[in-house]
């Protein structure tokens, strides 16, 4: 937390769309933490600036809506490149993520404690250095191919949707046992898991992929929905290069992917 307050303090944050109670607990946390807090409207504070100039990041209500011709708070984002933290329902982020997906946006999920709206205003602050960092990872040519396993199709909208952003293509499977499959024949530079799937869950699929010299060096990462630290354990235990939980959050999955392919030229 310390490394958090930090980075924070002095940071200038504009919030947008928040009814009274909700901004007002934003703008203390982010007191408690030395930045500073601003609620701002969709007219620029000065002229010939939009309304997100003057500040460092943003905070976004994504279930606020337009009002006297006006765009709602979430659309203003969209055409920007202000980074921000966008704060709504599972359905909400949703719905808004096609239009908000960018290098320096960060997603959280109500009901949200002041301890992660500071993680989250740490991470978009230090988003575009490690996306950027994480796109131009060295990879031989031809092994940018990800193979994605989820039986979610929102989960699969999203995460192709990131990974295409940084240049990766991708191998869609909806059970483990279709990842498997894909994994021998495609020979992928990277296998994305997610931990509960239909025929063979994750686990199952990353023990068979351990199990194969063909498959037994390719980077894992699994995806759960849960934070369940036995399950962490049991994912390293298996052989996964990393895990991430979601609702995802698409910096830290860039970085993560970064980390685990820039390994093998590191040892």
């Amino acid at each position: 937390m310390d490394q958090i307050i930090r980075s924070l303090a002095g940071k200038r944050f504009g919030l947008m769309g928040f009814d009274a109670p909700e901004g007002d607990s934003i703008i203390a946390a982010l007191v408690a933490a030395r930045g500073i807090g601003h609620v701002i409207g969709a007219e620029p504070l000065i002229p010939g600036l939009n309304s997100f100039s003057p500040f460092d990041a943003c905070f976004i209500n994504a279930s606020a809506i337009g009002c006297d011709e006006r765009p709602a708070p979430i659309e203003m984002i969209a055409h920007s490149r202000k980074p921000a933290i966008i704060v709504g329902s599972f359905d909400e982020l949703v719905a808004g993520f096609a239009a908000c997906f960018d290098l320096n946006r960060e997603f959280v999920l109500r009901p949200c404690t002041p301890e992660e709206l500071l993680l989250r205003a740490y991470h978009v602050l230090r988003f575009v250095e490690t996306a950027e960092a994480a796109n131009h990872t060295s990879t031989p040519k031809g092994s940018r191919l990800v193979v994605l396993a989820d039986d979610d199709a929102t989960t699969i909208v999203m995460l192709s949707t990131i990974l295409k952003h940084f240049n990766f293509e991708c191998g869609i499977a909806h059970d483990g046992r279709q990842a498997l499959n894909l994994a021998r024949m495609k020979r992928p530079a990277l296998v994305l898991l997610d931990v509960s799937m239909p025929r063979m869950d994750g686990f199952q699929a990353l023990t068979a992929l351990r199990g194969e010299l063909a498959t037994r060096h390719t980077p894992v990462i699994l995806i759960s929905a849960h934070r369940d630290e036995a399950e962490v354990v049991k994912g390293f235990s298996l052989g996964a290069d990393d895990y991430v939980t979601k609702p995802f959050n698409s910096g830290e999955l860039i970085a993560r992917i970064g980390r685990v392919l820039r390994e093998p030229e590191e040892q």
